[in-house]
This record gives structure tokens, C-alpha cells and sequence, in this order.
């Protein structure tokens, strides 16, 4: 089964937001900027205090969010 080209644009495009270094943040980047170890980000990131998006086994923290 081929996906369609937009579908397969769309996939890539996803990717490349994610994969963009400038825009998120990894839990150990945001633990250090926080100035926190990582445990309590990741409590942080469970209780909804942290927006985040898990990729996998990976969480990608939005820098926005940081940015007053």
C-alpha cells in the first residue's frame, strides 16, 4: 500500500517540527535551563505543569512555553 504524496508531505513535515533543535527542548536541555534535576521535570511533565509531546520513548518540550 503506497501513501499518497500529501500524506507522505505531511508525515515529513511532522518530522521536521519535531527534529527542529531550535524549537523544543529535550528533559535533560529544559532540567538544566530550570535549573532542576530531571525527575522533577518529569514529574512536572506528568502532572501538566510542563507541556510536552512524547515522540516515542522521548519527551520534546516546546520552548515557547519559557518565553515570556
Amino acid at each position: 500500500m503506497s501513501l499518497s504524496p500529501e500524506i507522505v508531505s505531511q508525515i515529513e513535515n511532522l518530522i521536521k517540527e519535531y527534529t527542529d533543535t531550535s524549537t523544543f527542548l529535550s528533559v535533560k536541555e529544559c532540567s538544566e535551563y530550570l535549573r532542576q534535576c530531571k525527575k522533577t521535570t518529569y514529574t512536572q511533565i506528568l502532572k501538566g505543569k510542563i507541556q510536552a509531546n512524547r515522540v516515542g520513548n522521548k519527551y520534546l518540550i516546546p520552548k515557547n512555553q519559557f518565553i515570556s
